[in-house]
């Protein structure tokens, strides 16, 4: 486990999605939900640093958006990754479906094409 994360869990970091939710929460959310709470926090970053010239990395809210804004990304980046498995696993499975489809008919061509006799044989031999 990465530091983002023990340093998100140990300090109990909540985040604003209609209302507070935890760090569990996030993985529930949809990448559209996640991709909300991401610009929010972007622009919660840029309001906290703003145009200052002093260091903003000394300011511990920032530090914390910043933290949160890795995870949300994590999260969203795990998502996306689930949801391009699932569509390969799909058409995966379409394509299998297709070849099954055209071996039964070839196996059904190739069936129809024996004589009587042999296909009597066959029948009997079953």
């Amino acid at each position: 486990m990465t530091d983002i994360w023990i340093e998100a869990l140990k300090n109990k970091f909540r985040f604003e999605y209609k209302g507070l939710i935890s760090l569990e929460d996030l993985f529930d959310l949809n990448i559209k939900d996640l991709d909300a709470i991401y610009r929010n926090l972007k622009k919660e970053e840029n309001d906290l640093q703003g145009d200052s010239l002093l260091a903003s990395e000394e300011n511990p809210k920032v530090h914390e958006v910043n933290v949160k804004i890795k995870i949300v990304k994590e999260i969203f980046d795990m998502k996306q990754a689930e949801i391009a498995r699932a569509e390969k696993a799909l058409a995966n499975k379409a394509q299998k479906d297709k070849i099954l489809a055209i071996i039964e008919d070839k196996e059904n061509q190739e069936l129809s094409e024996k004589s009587i006799d042999e296909l009597r044989e066959i029948y009997k031999n079953l």
